[in-house]
């Protein structure tokens, strides 16, 4: 069968890719069509962290899942960030093995003939796509511009997908305090409660109240109670993990799930969390904002076992054992 034009090419991965329901999924109808259009020994997609600029490779194709697992790089080499900062592809023939260009592009196999192409996300470059072959037909002029386009449309998709994810998660997010809203916590927390069932490991959850939020309303108005509220989320995100999850539970509460937390790890981490708003929340500058806390520890299986309206009677119990003692009291149990 003839190879199709890039043209086609594009036009069948296009309709594939755009019923794909992730990135991941995108990545791979690109990939495997790769394979009739564009034959290569090897191809790999490496992304650069924003943050650190540690290099990964985000999906692979005849590359050993134990390389692609392994495969990391504290910075990108002098090449391959020239051909990311300068967006130009790069083409490659011929390329002596011993040489430390060779050295610094190789991947898992040894090659004759190599492409180097820019993933272009919001016209900057953020990765690379790197095609190799070997003991075949060396890469040419055209195959360096379609692995350009390539580079391009996997650029394309992952904003896609970005502005997916956003638009989710700012329609699940509550717009007084910017938590999490309890409508998504559900499904987040029932996840996270499977996990833990799985591997055996621990929860903890604990019902965070604000004790000044109704002063607030009373003194200063709706507006600057929910900018207390607001206040307490930056500093209680400040102090949890990315697996932990934090919602609004009500008016003057916050739910928190702290994942693989032991009781004395949970009890650290709340007492952590309400003495950094008592130091740091400066509300109207009146008082300390106090936090009451309720928690509770998950541990054994049957405790994970337990339906969430059981879980959260039981918390509840403990929010108001809390608020029955001086502002600013934590208690924390074991699930009964």
């Amino acid at each position: 069968m003839a190879t199709p034009t890039l043209g086609g090419w594009l036009v069948h991965v296009m309709r594939e890719a755009d019923g794909a329901l992730s990135l991941e999924e995108s990545l791979h109808v690109i990939m495997d069509s790769m394979k009739g259009y564009f034959p290569c020994q090897s191809v790999a997609v490496i992304l650069i962290d924003e943050d650190t600029k540690e290099l990964r490779i985000k999906i692979s194709r005849q590359i050993s899942y134990t390389f692609a697992k392994q495969f990391h790089r504290d910075s990108p080499s002098a090449t391959a960030e020239k051909v990311v900062l300068e967006q130009k592809p790069l083409l490659l023939n011929n390329v002596d093995a011993s040489s430390d260009l060779y050295r610094e592009l190789k991947l898992e196999h040894e090659f004759t003939s190599a492409v180097i192409a820019p993933v272009v996300k919001n016209q900057r470059g953020t990765g690379y796509i790197f095609c190799d072959r070997a003991d075949s037909d060396p890469f040419s002029e055209a195959d360096l511009l379609h692995l350009q386009v390539i580079g391009l449309l996997i650029g394309s998709l992952m904003e896609k997908f970005e502005l997916i994810k956003q638009s989710k998660k700012l329609s699940q997010i509550d717009d007084a305090s910017k938590a999490l809203q309890y409508k998504a916590f559900i499904p987040a927390m029932a996840t996270e409660m499977e996990r833990a069932r799985t591997h055996g490991y621990p929860l903890a959850l604990a019902l965070l109240a604000v004790d000044a939020f109704r002063q607030y309303i009373e003194t200063y108005g709706i507006d600057m109670a929910h900018a207390l509220l607001a206040e307490v989320v930056e500093i209680t995100n400040k102090n949890i993990r990315d697996m932990d999850i934090l919602a609004r539970f009500g008016a003057d509460e916050f739910i928190l799930c702290l994942s693989g937390q032991t009781e004395e790890e949970a009890r650290q981490r709340l007492e952590t969390i309400r003495n950094c708003v008592q130091e740091q929340a400066i509300g109207q500058g009146d008082s300390v904002i106090d936090l009451t806390v309720g928690a509770l520890s998950l541990g054994a299986a049957n405790q994970l076992k337990k339906s969430l309206q059981d879980i959260l009677a039981a918390l509840g119990k403990n929010l108001v054992d809390a608020k029955s003692r001086t502002g600013g009291q934590i208690v924390l149990t074991g699930m009964g």
